[in-house]
């Protein structure tokens, strides 16, 4: 008996120093990804003039306009980033994205959409750069949050995590939406 209670100590005491070293490698990884600056935080992107910035004026399609919750994100066919975001959506982008491509050749854009499996009846090609423009947009990826036609968010996207925590109506602070101190909850 007094061996089983000896095995028994000894497993614990493994135990214990096991989940103090992933404790420690947590910790040392955290460290490490904060000092190259590889952090998933979101930094804020600001949103020009006073938000009238509604899809259909700034080149999407004009059905944009009425969706209650919409998350407009911006691509790029040279950000390896943008890339792994637009895979991990598995060809089937939710009915509240939209994908704006950045990108100055149709070609390219197409081969771009084809090698991600995402719909190009789900996104636009910003050939000119206009869709971008009104956002004065100089990084992706970046989405921008509408609620009833109006910008309520944006953000840099730094993974596929942050942008799926958009994807939803409640994922966007009460404060920042338009109209949160007459609703007080929003509904989505």
């Amino acid at each position: 008996m007094i061996f089983l209670w000896v095995v028994v100590s000894v497993l614990s005491v493994l135990v214990l120093i096991c989940l103090l070293a992933l404790v420690d490698q947590y910790q040392t990884q955290q460290l490490i990804r904060g000092r190259l600056e590889l952090d998933d935080a979101p930094a804020p992107v600001d949103i020009p003039g006073d938000r009238a910035l509604m899809p259909s004026a700034i080149g999407l399609p004009a059905e944009l306009d009425a969706y209650e919750h919409l998350v407009v994100l911006f691509l790029s066919t040279t950000c390896d980033t943008c890339k792994t975001i637009a895979k991990k959506l598995n060809g089937r982008p939710p009915k509240t994205l939209w994908v704006v491509l950045v990108e100055g050749d149709q070609e390219r854009a197409e081969a771009w959409f084809a090698g991600t499996g995402l719909p190009m009846d789900r996104g636009s090609v910003d050939l000119d750069g206009r869709i971008s423009d009104a956002f004065e947009l100089d990084v992706t990826p970046a989405a921008f949050v509408y609620r009833r036609g109006e910008v309520a968010l944006g953000q840099t996207i730094p993974s596929f995590r942050q942008l799926d925590s958009l994807l939803t109506a409640d994922a966007v602070p009460a404060p920042l939406l338009p109209d949160s101190t007459t609703e007080g909850k929003t509904s989505a």
